[in-house]
């Protein structure tokens, strides 16, 4: 590997990484955001309905907190029908967003620090391009940071892309 050849890999590499670390990591935030907007738009819905089933007062339904109206929720007796079992099927999605919100959350974070890393190496490596360039191993390193690069961005867009 040549000095120049390896001065455009990292420099190829730092930018890259700069560029995925920009725009992905805006999708993953919008991501985030989302996930934070549905978990939200469950709560209100679950405490709307338990105000419905008279399982809470519906004056003060937004103010007591979610355990208690979960337990409230989940003692009901479902016989009643009506709006105790609709508040009762609402319960789950509402409990499904925080395992949703804590994937995305660490591939976002996974990201980031990958790329933040891979940054970082690329331009420290500046400092050593004859001894990088003299190195046998820096031709299998550069295939790692690129495999490497493309799995982290993989696996972050398949976590923000579930359900």
């Amino acid at each position: 590997m040549t000095e120049t050849a390896l001065l455009y890999a990292l420099s190829t590499l730092a930018q890259t990484c700069a560029a995925l670390a920009a725009f992905v990591g805006a999708v993953g935030l919008y991501r985030l955001q989302l996930l934070r907007t549905g978990q939200d738009h469950a709560e209100r819905n679950l405490r709307g309905l338990a105000g419905q089933a008279s399982l809470v007062g519906a004056d003060i339904a937004a103010l007591l907190p979610m355990e208690e109206v979960l337990k409230r929720v989940t003692k009901a007796d479902s016989r009643v029908g009506g709006y105790v079992v609709a508040a009762q099927q609402a319960v789950a999605p509402w409990r499904a967003f925080p395992s949703a919100i804590q994937q995305s959350r660490n591939g976002l974070i996974a990201f980031e620090a990958w790329n933040l890393l891979v940054i970082g190496a690329s331009l420290v490596g500046f400092n050593y391009i004859l001894l990088l360039v003299a190195s046998p191993w820096t031709f299998w390193a550069l295939w790692l940071v690129a495999l490497g690069t493309v799995g982290v961005t993989a696996y972050s867009v398949f976590a923000w892309t579930r359900g």
